[in-house]
């Protein structure tokens, strides 16, 4: 394999493995399945972690009622933080009762934080800690800010992409650990029958493999990189099927799926060997991926020397709360649901990985949070302790250099395959 290029998974309990891409290829190319017609992420639902029309936030409360009728879920926070205890100051004015819904958000008053309700509007005082109420009549020009009556979403937002994307073997680069793609009677052998049998030739995509991409002195090789790629972009085989008198199980299926998908390059990537990804933009793209575009992307970690562990995300559950001082600065607790690589191969649905509690990570962010300028990771560090990259794979267009996949793994008879599925 061409320098600059390494292969790369770790061990838990059991071996792992994935592909380090030390240059993505990026294009604007769509991402699309080997099965005709299939849209892998038909749907998302998006939603607020909510109990009612209004609901508690980090350091404070959620009001929608303020804005009823939306329909969206905009409506207007009341919190603590920026130097501005303005929820606790609101509780200690009565709440509700004394002063209503709040009419808009956070503004600025000559030099102070204000934030106006139906009945008043709280002044927050930073000489004396604490907040004097007064009316809108008292603002310049009897009137509010414009911008201080634009629509907030709430600072918390959920979004699980469906169908999720399936959990899969992942399939090593060297014997002795389980199922591998270059074995007699494993998924390459199974497809050169089946190709010999359709097309009148036999592609060798076993013996290229086995040539190819294996690495018996590396304990972590493998496809992770593929396995993410497939899980995310095509449907799940779920059950065997026999063609031209050749038998795939669904391991031989998925298998051929991942190995095909670990040639993929990349429709968008950030984080790379010598950077890894801002929780800015790691941020963004699960609101404005994952959350809008109902779609998810693959999450990778990288241990460094080639070792990397790559999984589909498709779930993820984010709040944020203002530093109780700084203003712009926002802290938060991100949680992301993976597809798990150490089942079966037989194994067909989602085993979310770590666990059924998902992945947290926690980190700070600058600016607008739903439209950050700059972040930082925060929490404990080391192995696993944030991600290094996320991307989302694109099978327009293959990795030409070095040639990840045999040439004889071809997209038409793959199709052909997997239409029978």
């Amino acid at each position: 394999m061409p320098e600059g290029w390494l292969i790369g998974c770790s061990t838990r309990v059991s071996l792992r493995l994935g592909l380090r891409l030390l240059t993505w290829l990026a294009t604007i190319a769509l991402a699309v399945s080997l099965v005709a017609g299939y849209a892998p992420t038909v749907s998302a639902q998006t939603v607020y972690i909510a109990d009612g029309p209004d609901f508690a936030i980090p350091e404070g409360y959620f009001f929608t009622e303020a804005l009823p009728g939306r329909g969206d879920g905009a409506g207007f926070g009341v919190q603590d933080g920026h130097d501005a205890n303005l929820w606790t100051a609101f509780q200690a004015a009565g709440g509700l009762d004394a002063l209503g819904y709040p009419i808009s958000r956070r503004f600025e008053w000559s030099g102070d934080v204000a934030q106006a309700f139906a009945k008043g509007v709280l002044r927050w005082d930073r000489a004396s800690d604490s907040a004097v109420t007064l009316s809108v009549n008292d603002l310049p020009g009897g009137k509010l800010p414009a911008y201080a009556t634009q629509a907030e979403q709430p600072p918390v937002a959920t979004a699980e992409v469906q169908p999720n994307a399936w959990s899969g073997w992942w399939w090593p680069a060297f014997n002795g650990v389980g199922p591998t793609l270059f074995a007699t009677s494993g998924p390459l052998d199974k497809y050169d029958q089946y190709t010999l049998a359709l097309r009148g030739y036999d592609p060798a995509t076993r013996d290229w493999e086995r040539q190819s991409v294996y690495f018996p002195n590396t304990p972590w090789a493998g496809h992770c990189n593929g396995f993410a790629a497939a899980a995310l972009l095509e449907p799940e085989p779920q059950e065997p099927i026999t063609a031209l008198g050749v038998t795939f199980s669904v391991a031989d299926l998925k298998g051929l799926l991942v190995d095909y998908h670990f040639g993929d390059t990349a429709t968008w990537s950030y984080g790379d060997e010598n950077a890894e990804v801002n929780p800015a933009r790691f941020h963004s793209m699960l609101l404005d991926w994952v959350a809008a575009n109902h779609k998810g992307f693959v999450l990778t970690f990288d241990m460094g020397g080639g070792e990397v562990w790559s999984y589909p995300v498709y779930r993820f559950s984010s709040q944020w709360a203002p530093d109780a001082v700084q203003d712009g600065v926002w802290h938060v607790t991100t949680t992301v649901w993976m597809a798990d690589m150490d089942v079966a191969p037989n194994f067909t649905g989602t085993q979310p990985y770590p666990g059924p509690a998902g992945k947290t990570f926690t980190y700070d962010l600058q600016g607008d949070p739903r439209h950050p300028d700059d972040g930082s990771w925060t929490g404990s560090s080391g192995r696993f302790a944030h991600p290094s990259r996320v991307w989302y794979p694109d099978a327009h267009v293959r990795n030409p250099d070095p040639r990840l996949v045999s040439p004889g793994l071809d997209r038409d008879v793959l199709a052909t395959l997997m239409a029978a599925t």
